[in-house]
């Protein structure tokens, strides 16, 4: 079992804050750095979109303890919510360019 699974499983039985910290603390910086260049650059977005994909795992430690590789999956997490991000943020400019016009 590698070592970021044994974390995740720790979190999950003995709700570890402390491995669920340790997780964080290994991955932060590859999550963070996928989705500031997914985000270009807005470096407030990125964190939302880091704080999210974290927020993510942490709602599905239980079915990922057996996942062969954690990396992978949040790096597939950080580009699905950064997209997502991306598509409302613009969805709301729209509109708010549609309503300004309105009126």
């Amino acid at each position: 079992m590698s070592e970021d699974a044994d974390l995740l499983r720790r979190y999950v039985t003995e709700r570890s804050e402390a491995a669920f910290t340790e997780l964080i603390r290994r991955h932060v910086y590859l999550v963070y750095s996928a989705a500031l260049r997914l985000v270009n650059g807005d470096t407030h977005r990125a964190e939302d979109v880091t704080q999210q994909v974290f927020t993510e795992l942490a709602r599905q430690a239980k079915k990922l303890t057996r996942h062969p590789a954690l990396p992978g999956w949040l790096y597939t997490a950080t580009r699905l919510i950064a997209l997502r991000t991306i598509r409302t943020e613009q969805r709301r400019a729209t509109r708010e360019q549609e309503a300004h016009i309105m009126n």
